[in-house]
């Protein structure tokens, strides 16, 4: 069965010894959720298609309609679905992701009213979770998102109980190296991920991403 926030939640709740909210609140355990979510999807992102008719000439099209994208690895153009062009009019491009645009580079400059086929991967989606009618990644790693989100959690706590100064520092050390501890967890968890994801030979994964956990950048 799928995990909806309320049950992710609950089962971050459990592991912070926290079922009541006394100390997180039910906002500071979603946005805990949200953070491990987003890294989560950087090493397993969902894969979507999506199409859109252009409205006027040009080699700079907006992204911004892909929800959650992280990254555009191939685009169509022109398209039509009632009958695919075989083979399909593969276009050469950059994605500048900071503008969230696609630049076409190729001799063809997109018309208005061509179709744009992009194929991306974007942010999984955690249902009940900004928005979000679905759970999109595999039940099996439920586990390592509450594992992720309750370090966060802590870490995040462990940042208040320093900046309350009647408060004993050893309490906020050993909170942080609680929290620090679960990410740890977490993020050995993410390198199984990955090479679970390379040996499935998934296309649409930035291998350049996952090589940075193996140096060990993401901490």
């Amino acid at each position: 069965m799928s995990a909806t926030l309320s049950t992710l939640r609950d089962r971050v709740e459990r592991i912070l010894a926290d079922n009541s909210n006394v100390i997180w609140s039910t906002d500071d355990v979603d946005e805990s959720i949200r953070q491990a979510l987003h890294e989560y999807s950087l090493v397993n992102p969902l894969a979507a298609i999506a199409t859109l008719t252009l409205s006027a000439d040009g080699r700079e099209i907006s992204t911004s309609t892909l929800s959650g994208l992280l990254r555009v690895y191939e685009i169509w153009c022109d398209y039509d679905a009632s009958d695919p062009e075989y083979p399909a009019n593969r276009r050469p491009f950059e994605h500048w992701r900071d503008q969230a645009k696609v630049y076409v580079t190729g001799d063809y400059e997109p018309q208005s009213g061509d179709v744009v086929r992009f194929f991306y991967t974007k942010l999984q989606a955690l249902s009940g979770l900004d928005s979000a009618t679905s759970t999109t990644y595999p039940d099996e790693d439920e586990t390592l998102l509450a594992t992720g989100a309750a370090g966060f959690a802590a870490t995040s706590r462990a940042v208040d109980l320093t900046e309350q100064v009647t408060l004993d520092r050893l309490t906020a050390q050993q909170v942080r190296a609680w929290g620090m501890a679960k990410l740890q967890e977490f993020r050995a968890g993410l390198k199984g991920v990955s090479r679970r994801i390379a040996a499935a030979g998934r296309s649409d994964v930035e291998l350049g991403d996952l090589d940075r956990w193996a140096a060990g950048e993401w901490r």
